[in-house]
């Protein structure tokens, strides 16, 4: 199951279901499901992180109409209310934002794939090594702008596998990893690299290269766990104005997403929402132009693209 946020009225945020190029909204389709066959389910939300939050349960129920939903599109082709209101649109008449509009946490692995560590010329790290980006400001979603800060002229892309967390946890066990996810995403970690130079040895300024509005651009769907049986065997693709800039295997992590969850969640509360996105392989190295389009392809969820503008001053 592939589910997305998007926008078909402007400004209004909802949940939907991504059936081959359609979405359908899902709380809607519940409501038509319920009058259709009778059958009575609980309500489902209209947010996903509300969905995330109620967990396994919402995901059966989401599966039924799923089902329901594939049915009612295969004979008619489109999924309307009881009162004749269309409730499925074509991809293209909708805005996918970022699946998770608002996560709790954005927690990142820093070198990651031992191809990343030998074009920034340092040694791999024992253990996983995270930092943090805010939950709100630097989330994007799909056709959404990034925006370069204004003094930065080497504002670099990193694509990555991110996981979704769908249960609230705490030292969760390797073996038991996988039990705690919702499913997974495609991120995009923005870095404005030249910034990371703080002329004292030993420090980086994690903050000012990747904590900036925009810097995490994310979709276009969170596919659910029961489509990806090894997420360690996903094709990973970034391009820039069309040409191949990184093309390698998440098999290519060295610390695998169990492992990553253990040493997470030996330390902090993982909740539904949160994001973990699990580093980027080799290939970003180029500085990127106002105007480039970023894309950033995984197998088996979708293609991430963005273009880079220059920063604007906001004014409230």
């Amino acid at each position: 199951m592939k589910l997305v946020t998007f926008q078909h009225t402007m400004g209004c945020d909802r949940l939907g279901l991504l059936v081959n190029n359609k979405v359908v909204d899902l709380a809607l389709a519940g409501t038509a499901y319920q009058s259709e066959t009778h059958n009575e389910i609980p309500c489902l939300p209209a947010d996903m992180l509300f969905f995330l939050n109620q967990g396994d349960s919402a995901i059966e129920v989401a599966t039924r109409i799923l089902q329901w939903v594939n049915e009612i599109i295969g004979k008619t082709g489109e999924v309307k209310t009881s009162t004749g209101e269309l409730i499925s649109f074509e991809l293209d008449k909708v805005r996918l934002r970022a699946p998770v509009l608002r996560p709790p946490k954005i927690l990142c692995l820093a070198l990651n794939y031992q191809a990343h560590g030998n074009e920034v010329k340092t040694t791999m790290p024992e253990n996983p090594y995270i930092f943090i980006k805010p939950g709100i400001r630097p989330v994007v979603g799909l056709n959404d702008k990034v925006f370069r800060p204004s003094e930065s002229k080497n504002l670099v892309y990193e694509g990555e596998l991110a996981v979704v967390i769908g249960k609230c946890c705490r030292h969760v066990p390797a073996d038991k990893a996988y039990e705690v996810i919702a499913g997974y995403t495609v991120v995009n970690d923005m870095s404005a690299r030249d910034f990371g130079a703080t002329g004292t040895p030993g420090r980086f300024d994690w903050f000012r290269v990747k904590a900036f509005d925009s810097s995490c651009p994310m979709g276009p769907c969170l596919t659910l766990k029961d489509e990806i049986q090894d997420p360690h065997s996903l094709r990973l693709q970034t391009r820039v104005n069309g040409k191949t800039v990184q093309d390698a295997s998440t098999g290519e992590m060295i610390h695998k997403i169990p492992d990553i969850i253990k040493f997470v969640s030996d330390y902090i509360t993982l909740d539904p929402g949160d994001i973990i996105a699990t580093g980027t392989p080799g290939g970003s190295k180029i500085a990127l132009k106002d105007g480039d389009v970023v894309s950033v392809e995984i197998s088996n969820i979708g293609t991430l693209s963005n273009t880079i503008a220059v920063e604007s001053v906001m004014v409230k």
